[in-house]
């Protein structure tokens, strides 16, 4: 199978959920006044990335040190800006490669891909974000080249992305985080989401993964009234290999959320969660059998206030 063939069929799951295509997920997004502002610390540098029906638009050049991106996007099931540092050597189609691997949806082909990516690319974030629901990240830029590209994008035929130059004086301001969540193993246990601090509406949250030669990402999607973390876990485990959704999700709304994070890196994001409950959840495979993380309990309920 092809790697445009692969990405394609890894993506087509995820996307269902994540665009509102599949079951509850589909509920209309609340009007933008019932969303809390999005709040940067005064004076941050930022770098501003769109995703439109023209294409992903980008500066050329930032500076290093403390840089929020912010980012949007006017069309549904495009717009999921992720940001990466290629390794000594590597272009584009060696990370496409690369990444269709690691995320693939067969099993056997997740470990092999995982060790390329590692070999590859470092995965510094990005942001899973909707129309009308823009959103933010910090990152601390170290002078080098550096890629963005549009995740939803990276199977099509003319995939989205662009690269940028990081030179000039360093600067140290960034988003402000109100909690921190770690993505961790636990001895004996398996991996597991720690929260730390008060999660809060339009406040911006660390996210750091932990977990040794894993490529994570984070995702909040609100859930159904009495979902308990054992629903969830047996939803988790209802769902087939090849990416698909079954029926009777507890999702009631399209998620948002951080892009990979490569092990030991952290990333500070701003999306527009609202005050209610959340499941925090990836749809990454473990790279050791290409087992889902959520499958392992990488997963948590958490109270947004």
């Amino acid at each position: 199978m092809t790697r445009l063939k692969r990405m394609t069929i890894a993506l087509a799951g995820a996307a269902l959920l994540f665009t509102g295509a599949q079951g509850p997920a589909a509920v209309a997004a609340p009007p933008r006044a019932a969303t809390a502002p999005l709040a940067p610390a005064p004076a941050s540098h930022t770098v501003t990335v769109a995703s439109t029906a023209e294409g992903l638009s980008a500066p050329e050049s930032t500076r290093p040190g403390l840089t929020t991106f912010d980012a949007s996007t006017t069309e549904a099931g495009k717009g999921w800006v992720g940001l990466a540092r290629l390794k000594d050597g590597k272009g584009w189609d060696d990370f496409l490669g690369a990444l269709s691997g690691a995320l693939s949806n067969t099993p056997s082909e997740v470990p092999p891909g995982a060790a390329e990516l590692d070999r590859t690319a470092t995965l510094l974030g990005g942001l899973v974000i909707q129309p009308g629901r823009p959103g933010s990240f910090t990152q601390r830029l170290r002078p080098g080249r550096y890629l963005l590209f549009d995740y939803l994008t990276a199977g099509d035929a003319a995939p989205r992305h662009r690269w940028l130059t990081v030179t000039g004086t360093p600067v140290d301001q960034g988003l402000a985080p109100t909690a921190t969540l770690v993505a961790r193993d636990v001895a004996g246990v398996g991996p597991r989401l720690e929260v730390r601090g008060t999660l809060r509406a339009g406040r911006p949250l660390r996210y750091v993964n932990e977990i040794p030669g894993q490529v994570n990402e984070l995702l909040f999607v609100k859930i159904a009234e009495g979902t308990t973390e054992a629903s969830l876990r047996a939803y988790f485990d209802s769902l087939p290999e090849d990416g698909s959704l079954p029926p009777g999700s507890p999702f009631t709304s399209v998620s948002l959320g951080s892009l990979h994070l490569s092990t030991g890196r952290s990333s500070v994001i701003s999306v527009p969660l609202e005050r209610d409950r959340y499941a925090v959840i990836t749809w990454s495979k473990d790279a050791t059998d290409g087992a889902r993380l959520v499958q392992k309990g990488l997963f948590a309920i958490v109270d947004v206030g």
